[in-house]
């Protein structure tokens, strides 16, 4: 669940704010941002308030999210995102949460390749409307609230561990690269595409395993090297290698993934990411993030 919430509901959230506006004065920003500041706390409030997790919470929380991506859906399909919309922001934060709630109820992880199968599929389904990304994210979260998404984690030895935050972290700071290439046009969904189709490749049995005999610098010295040699005209090629090299990451996380540290760190990431490609006047940033276009 930890792949949804992160790559169709967190992935959403920064497309629409980088698309439009970001206003710190505007409560509808913090609404926006509620889900992500609460992810600290999820641990804490799940384990005082014991309610939270049953099994008739879990499945109104999905029916929920359900319910707020075809709101979100109707209204971005007729008219536009609006950020400084207290009511949409409210509807957002609302499927974020509950969401949130599925996720921590489910901390299971599937790594193999249907989920990300699932992931890529809805994410390719964004470059014809973005809110049909939208959309599988709160019928995944539905699914799996009702039992019908797998989440079982397949085992497989794995001999290194990696710190969950700094690696997600540094894909937040990788992964947004072809939307500042196309001012997250059409391109950016199908580059996430190919790039959960790349996770899912890497989750096959005998590329698993040879995957899990890398030592933990080369894949991550590999996906820092990504951010700086893109190729744009090889965009798609260089999603797929980003996505296997996650794939090959990604078993290295103890077991139950921690999705605080693992959203934080991309949030973290990505706001990086943005803050240094919105300051491409200054030489050394121009020509440093753009080494391989």
């Amino acid at each position: 669940m930890s792949a949804v919430w992160l790559f169709l509901y967190l992935g959403c959230l920064m497309r629409l704010l980088t698309l439009y506006r970001l206003d710190f004065k505007r409560p509808a920003t913090f609404l926006l941002l509620l889900p992500v500041l609460l992810l600290p706390l999820m641990d804490r409030i799940c384990r005082h308030q014991a309610w939270v997790l049953r099994k008739g919470t879990i499945r109104a929380a999905g029916l929920t999210a359900l319910i707020c991506a075809l709101a979100l859906t109707r209204t971005f399909n007729l008219g536009f995102a609006d950020t400084t919309h207290l009511g949409l922001a409210a509807i957002y934060a609302l499927m974020g949460l509950s969401l949130s709630v599925v996720a921590q109820a489910h901390p299971g992880e599937h790594t193999g390749t249907g989920l990300w199968i699932w992931v890529a599929a809805w994410e390719y389904a964004g470059t014809w409307h973005p809110t049909l990304t939208l959309l599988g994210a709160g019928l995944s979260g539905f699914l799996l609230a009702f039992g019908h998404l797998p989440e079982e984690e397949p085992s497989w030895p794995c001999m290194h561990q990696i710190n969950s935050f700094w690696a997600a972290a540094l894909l937040g700071l990788v992964l947004p690269k072809p939307g500042f290439d196309f001012q997250f046009a059409g391109t950016w969904p199908g580059a996430l595409a190919v790039f959960a189709l790349g996770v899912a490749i890497a989750g096959l049995p005998r590329l698993r395993e040879l995957l899990s005999r890398v030592p933990n610098a080369v894949p991550l010295l590999l996906l820092g090297l990504a951010f700086v040699l893109y190729p744009s005209a090889w965009v798609c090629f260089w999603a797929l290698v980003v996505g296997l090299l996650w794939g090959a990451v990604l078993p290295r996380f103890s077991r139950p993934l921690c999705r605080t540290r693992t959203g934080l760190g991309f949030a973290a990431g990505v706001v990086v990411s943005f803050t240094l490609h919105s300051n491409l006047g200054i030489p050394f940033i121009r020509r440093l993030l753009w080494l391989g276009s």
